[in-house]
């Protein structure tokens, strides 16, 4: 294993750190299917890290379905098949194309309320909309039986008539925004995942074209362990970043 630092003034926890450094290692192939991985105790001392922090990350792993542990063999690195990941398409509905692909994806509706507000960190977003009486579903976003994603989402009290006579076919544009956060107690519970864990947070407002009216707020905070997002975009040579290394 080539050398890796903790920094102990990072905001990702150190078993965070050892967790991420196994995980790329195993992506590039260090740790190739069926290896064995060093033992908790090698990892102690190449990571300067206590034996709890190592045995955290080795945990999460196999949570991710990076590895698994044989009782007084050690642990090992699954096959690809088994990595609990899937693609998503950023510029698609994430469950339509899962459930393309063979995947049973479905959203389950955890908590529900008729009127509630828009929380203040979100605010700005609809400041323009005068949210009053919004409704709110907590919903969790689960692949094979594997949550990968938690959803807040805000509709206009006002829309269940609203939506009810508007076509289905009726274009809704959607601005999103996206950062990294880490799972706080509950949302870790609720995603079987684990404090700090890193979350990739999508917050998009849906309004329909036409009128430009709210449809829905969300904010999805997708386990970035168990998610790879892609999307597809046009351009020409001359916008790719690094065109100057073409001439």
């Amino acid at each position: 294993m080539q050398p890796f630092a903790v920094e102990h003034d990072s905001p990702l926890t150190a078993w965070g750190q050892v967790h991420r450094d196994i995980r790329h290692r195993i992506d590039i192939g260090e740790f190739e299917p069926g290896a064995r991985i060093p033992s908790e105790a090698e990892l102690v001392a190449r990571y300067g890290v206590s034996r709890v922090t190592v045995r955290r990350a080795i945990e999460a792993l196999g949570s991710d379905g990076y590895v698994h542990s044989r009782r007084g063999s050690g642990t090992f690195v699954n096959s690809r098949e088994d990595l609990i990941r899937c693609e998503v398409d950023l510029l698609r509905p994430w469950r339509e194309q899962l459930l393309a692909s063979g995947n049973v994806a479905r959203s389950r509706l955890l908590e529900y309320e008729r009127h509630t507000t828009v929380p203040e960190d979100l605010r700005r977003l609809v400041e323009n909309d005068r949210p009053i009486g919004m409704s709110f579903g907590l919903h969790l976003q689960e692949v094979n039986g594997i949550a990968i994603a938690i959803t807040e989402s805000w509709v206009s009290a006002g829309m269940g008539s609203v939506a009810s006579e508007m076509p289905r076919g009726a274009i809704v544009t959607a601005s999103s925004s996206v950062s990294v956060i880490f799972a706080h107690a509950r949302q870790a519970q609720q995603l079987g995942a684990y404090h700090d864990v890193p979350l990739l947070e999508i917050v998009t407002a849906s309004r329909l074209r036409e009128t430009g009216e709210l449809v829905e707020l969300a904010r999805t905070a997708w386990v970035a362990s168990r998610v790879r997002f892609t999307y597809r975009r046009s351009l020409t040579v001359g916008q790719i970043d690094m065109s100057e290394l073409l001439s």
